[in-house]
């Protein structure tokens, strides 16, 4: 084990942007109400609401983009949107990471950025309206067929970079498709929580979403987050007074635990600036997965700062290590 880190035994759990890839359809279904009154949804408000509770959320929006409405028909329009799209939430892939720098190593060679807005635009299409998004949305001096070829040839590369580096892949004579599924489908957060439930090490959820939302993420991952010994939904929580960034959600997470561990005993796992705070205040050690746009001074407060959850080493704070 490190120095530089402490030992744990209890692990705990953000989970939008982090175990699911909830993130992006959060962002589409704002958006969609937003559209409806001509604005449109950027990246700092985008980062500046991760892991608040979801009636603050409505009222900076509502505050923000003067939109004329009360909070509280703000949020009837915003469940409708998450309802309908929430329950294709999926853990979130490695894969996702590679993407987003392909299509920015990409549109650096053409001296482009990739905006908030224009991301917002990729999500959930197929490779081919990616393609050519990216072309007319960045204006790009080439083809959609030459992007595509760049894409491919680049993807291709990086996964192949990816396989190595975890040992799975030594030569190019496997099949690299099998190799592919196992790696970047097997998400690294389920990886994660089924090595620490197998080794005994209790772990819970801590998200600020609302009890019937979380419901209907995990519709589909059922046995996986049975796993958990339990969960905090903090906004709908009575126990949670405050949400992100004060450290009640963790407190009382921690506290829930049957043998009930001090706060330093605890390892926080989170992608978001206001949940690592929250953390810290709760006298915690946390991982922070971001959105590789987060700058480094967002996460200055991380005890440590990782691209995907498949670069963990648990032993680094005195967790059984992977085997395989």
């Amino acid at each position: 084990m490190s120095e530089k880190f402490k030992k744990v035994t209890h692990v705990i759990f953000d989970m939008d942007g982090l175990l699911l890839d909830t993130e992006k359809l959060y962002s589409q279904s704002i958006q969609t109400v937003l559209h409806r009154f001509n604005k449109t949804y950027d990246w700092e408000m985008n980062v500046s609401l991760m892991g608040m509770h979801h009636m603050d959320v409505c009222t900076r929006i509502v505050e923000n983009y003067n939109l004329p409405l009360t909070p509280e028909e703000y949020s009837k329009l915003q469940r409708a949107e998450n309802e309908k799209i929430l329950s294709k939430a999926e853990f979130k892939p490695d894969t996702e990471v590679i993407y987003e720098e392909i299509i920015r190593q990409i549109a650096q060679e053409y001296g482009k950025t990739v905006p908030f807005e224009v991301r917002i635009k990729f999500l959930g299409t197929t490779n081919r309206r990616t393609y050519e998004l990216a072309v007319d949305e960045l204006k790009l001096p080439i083809s959609v067929e030459e992007y595509g070829k760049k894409f491919v040839k680049l993807t291709f590369e990086k996964m192949v970079d990816r396989l190595v580096k975890f040992k799975l892949l030594n030569n190019y004579s496997v099949n690299l498709s099998c190799w592919l599924t196992l790696i970047f489908h097997i998400a690294g957060a389920e990886r994660l929580m089924r090595h620490l439930h197998v080794n005994n090490v209790p772990i819970c959820l801590a998200t600020s979403s609302a009890e019937d939302m979380v419901q209907l993420k995990i519709a589909n991952h059922r046995e996986v987050f049975n796993l958990l010994s339990h969960r905090v939904c903090a906004s709908t929580d009575p126990e949670v007074k405050e949400g992100k960034p004060a450290p009640d959600i963790f407190l009382i997470a921690a506290s829930r635990f049957p043998d009930k561990p001090e706060p330093q005993q605890c390892l926080v796992f989170e992608d978001s600036p206001n949940g690592v705070i929250a953390a810290c205040r709760a006298c915690m050690q946390v991982v922070m997965v971001p959105d590789e746009r987060i700058s480094t001074e967002q996460s200055c407060l991380a005890t440590l700062r990782l691209k995907s959850l498949l670069d963990f080493k648990p032993e680094m704070f005195g967790l059984p290590p992977f085997t395989n």
